[in-house]
């Protein structure tokens, strides 16, 4: 289920460059490439001539040269050399993609370039800032990108998947939930009070295995495939009535440890995706250690979702499956998703008439 008229990250700044790169984005097969200055461009990955894939061409004097017979692209799209005559064909033009660079990130516009609006990225503001600690990656998962939705928004599975990392039993059984659900996103706030902390703070904080906190887990997803947490620890944090908290930015306790997971799923086809995805926090000192420790263990982590993934996808059918208390953020999250995609067929449909 594609939306169009959306942003979505295509890929990492240092991805692109002067040699063309391809990669599929919601169906739509795409080139990558950067001028002198560094600005990025992007072209469906078909020549007008003979179909050639132009990410086998060439970039030079900010062109792009097909490697089949030779035509020259500029950064606008516009054929404008033909090898072996003056003219050049009407028409002759690919088509082009809207991008941009923000949060560390390259974006791209798939849908109607007169409807494109910078404002509607979501922002991801703690990748940039001098303030938080922050390393990420991105992997090329084989399932449907709402199945990796579905998963960050239900993190019940933390206390089964990542028992060595993130997870302990109490994230399953113990947490007091509560869904809040908007009209374009959905959040879902979960507390565990009186709990020890999970392996990955044991062993990058030094804390220990018998020390009692409470632990939070906000959760904010925005369509098509965003999705922004606010996770932590720290002793005492649900003392007083303001505990209950759903603010991404709320400030981290005293003698707690505060985190953002940052969350960009980009559909690839109907049954892949790129998920690009980082970690950050804000707990001082801000260190090369302790970022890549972080780093590492929720790596492990990932890597153990993304084999979930795939075994969903291979096992999925048209066959019902159930529904639990844990449910009612993913099934927020597709509901508006089939929403925007029905309200977006509607509009193509009155479109073509």
């Amino acid at each position: 289920m594609m939306l169009k008229n959306f942003w979505y990250v295509a890929a990492e700044p240092e991805e692109i460059g002067r040699l063309p790169m391809s990669r599929t984005i919601c169906n739509e097969r795409i080139v990558f490439w950067r001028q002198e200055d560094g600005t990025p461009v992007a072209f469906e990955d078909r020549c007008c001539h003979r179909r050639m894939p132009l990410s086998k061409g060439v970039v030079t004097d900010d062109k792009l040269r097909c490697h089949y017979h030779g035509l020259e692209f500029d950064a606008s799209g516009t054929c404008v050399h033909v090898p072996g005559q003056t003219t050049v064909p009407p028409d002759s033009r690919v088509k082009t993609y809207p991008v941009l660079e923000r949060y560390d990130w390259v974006w791209i516009w798939i849908g109607d370039p007169a409807l494109l609006d910078p404002t509607q990225i979501v922002p991801y503001p703690w990748r940039t800032s001098e303030d938080w600690g922050n390393k990420g990656t991105h992997f090329h998962v084989n399932c449907d990108y709402r199945l990796i939705i579905d998963n960050l928004l239900d993190l019940s599975h933390l206390g089964f998947v990542h028992l060595s990392t993130i997870g302990t039993a109490a994230v399953a059984e113990d947490a007091k939930i509560q869904t809040f659900r908007h009209e374009n996103s959905v959040t879902v706030a979960r507390w565990i009070v009186n709990t020890t902390p999970p392996p990955s703070f044991q062993k990058v904080l030094g804390w220990a295995p018998d020390m009692v906190v409470d632990r939070w887990q906000i959760i904010e997803w925005h369509p098509p495939g965003f999705v922004r947490l606010s996770v932590g620890s720290a002793p005492d944090a649900a003392e007083g009535k303001d505990f209950g908290f759903v603010e991404l930015d709320r400030p981290t306790p005293k003698g707690g440890f505060g985190q953002r997971n940052l969350n960009a799923i980009t559909p690839e086809t109907d049954t892949t995706c790129h998920y690009f995805w980082s970690h950050a926090y804000d707990t001082k000192p801000i260190t090369d250690e302790t970022t890549d420790a972080l780093y590492r263990q929720i790596l492990t982590a990932f890597r153990e979702d993304w084999e979930v993934f795939e075994m969903q996808q291979a096992n999925w059918d048209d066959r019902p499956v159930i529904d639990t208390i844990q449910d009612a953020g993913p099934l927020a999250a597709r509901q508006i998703t089939e929403r925007i995609a029905a309200e977006q067929a509607m509009t193509e449909s009155v479109a073509a008439e």
